[in-house]
């Protein structure tokens, strides 16, 4: 028989043994759902798991690392001469923003609750580009004299609001000892983060009264065009300032939440390509109970001329039609699940009143879904792949029937 020609018959017979199992056999036809459900479901998790962890992964690089400083210079408690030191370190192409800032930490107070807490301090008109954006689209005022902004979570916390006073300890002073200021709550802030767990925003000159010294200049936030290149460039602009001035960059302080995120993408990622695996391997149980099933068709083709090769064509067809359809499948179904989780985890939520992302846990309060076409065609091939493997087995085997042992007694 004409080879090319064949090739459309052995799609045709397998095409026909792949519908035919499905009314002729119900073991066969449950172990052929079964193939195929496990086949779409696990392309869909790992097409939605790989997609949360793009998710969490840029929002540390677009969200996180917008509010943590990359990197941060600090020496001398109580320079001055802060614009000097922020121009010099504006001058170099890859500095994006130089901001002064003082900070403070100590426990605040109010009706009986304490909690500890981060207290910002910035220059009006030389606060961070994230904070100033905050400010701007939550309808908040830089504070004033004896003004905070407290994040909700500090807030909720300590069952205050907007206009009231709570009071801060500290024993962050010039002359030693603990010092008691009350504040004033002129606002309330989220920054979605973590951070929320412990931050107050205030004025530098303020925060300078609170810790008794005259120019409280914590030292300079610095953000760089490229976070990953932080620690170099704080090297190359460590030259810049004087004698005594260190850093400390992005990675000593968030490094560990990158790793993890970099681990649990790695690891999930392995953990759901198994379960691909296993919905794979039933397909070659699927094939094996097909060629149970079609032992004496087989053997009648090949008294009609088909070679081993023929044979295992038309299994391999067989293979590949039930596991397209369930990749097919698995890809749509992992599209529309990285469309709706998001809402499905806040519609959980809002059902069952709990936070499922909390910033104590985890490094910000929703779930973020990056759905990348690169991420879904290499899980997709990967599927195929695997399931052009599991065919290889009950094909060879198919191949291997023998015309005159099963046609002897029909």
């Amino acid at each position: 028989m004409n080879h090319s020609a064949f090739n459309a018959v052995s799609i045709f017979v397998g095409t026909r043994f792949t519908v035919s199992s499905k009314k002729a056999n119900q073991l066969v036809s449950f172990i052929s759902a079964l193939a195929i459900s496990g086949l779409v479901l696990g392309v869909a998790i790992l097409i939605v798991v790989v997609s949360v962890m793009n998710g969490f992964e840029r929002e540390l690089k677009d969200r996180i690392l917008s509010v943590v400083p990359h990197v941060v210079f600090f020496g001398h408690a109580a320079d001055s001469d802060w614009k000097t030191r922020a121009e010099a370190l504006m001058d170099h192409d890859e500095v994006i923003e130089v901001s002064p800032f003082a900070q403070l930490h100590g426990m605040l107070h109010s009706k009986g609750t304490t909690r500890p807490i981060q207290i910002l301090g910035f220059e009006k008109y030389r606060t961070p580009a994230i904070f100033y954006e905050l400010l701007e689209e939550q309808l908040l005022d830089f504070p004033g004299s004896n003004e905070v902004l407290l994040s909700e979570v500090v807030a909720s916390a300590l069952n205050v609001s907007k206009g009231d006073s709570v009071r801060i300890f500290s024993a962050e002073t010039a002359f030693g000892g603990t010092s008691v200021h009350n504040l004033v709550i002129s606002g309330l802030f989220s920054t979605g983060t973590e951070l929320d767990q412990a931050l107050a925003i205030t004025s530098m000159s303020h925060l300078s009264k609170i810790s008794s010294t005259k120019n409280a200049m914590t030292g300079l936030r610095v953000q760089v065009a490229d976070p990953f290149m932080a620690r170099r460039l704080g090297y190359d602009l460590l030259e810049e300032l004087p004698f005594g001035y260190g850093f400390r960059d992005w990675f000593q302080t968030h490094g560990n939440l990158y790793k993890a995120i970099q681990l649990s993408r790695n690891m999930v990622g392995i953990l759901i390509f198994l379960i691909v695996a296993i919905a794979v391997f039933n397909v070659t149980s699927m094939l094996m109970m097909s060629v149970l099933s079609k032992r004496r068709d087989v053997a009648v083709l090949k008294t009609l001329g088909c070679s081993r090769q023929d044979v295992v064509r038309i299994f391999f067809v067989q293979g590949t039609i039930i596991g397209v359809f369930g990749i097919v499948l698995g890809v749509i179904f992992g599209i529309l699940g990285c469309s709706l989780i998001a809402d499905f985890v806040a519609y959980i939520e809002h059902g069952t009143g709990r936070v499922l992302l909390d910033t104590t846990i985890y490094p910000i309060d929703y779930l973020p879904v990056d759905m990348r076409f690169s991420d879904i065609a290499s899980v997709a091939l990967s599927a195929v792949v695997l399931n052009g493997l599991a065919t290889i087995y009950p094909a060879l085997k198919a191949s291997r029937i023998k015309p005159a042992e099963e046609l002897r007694f029909h």
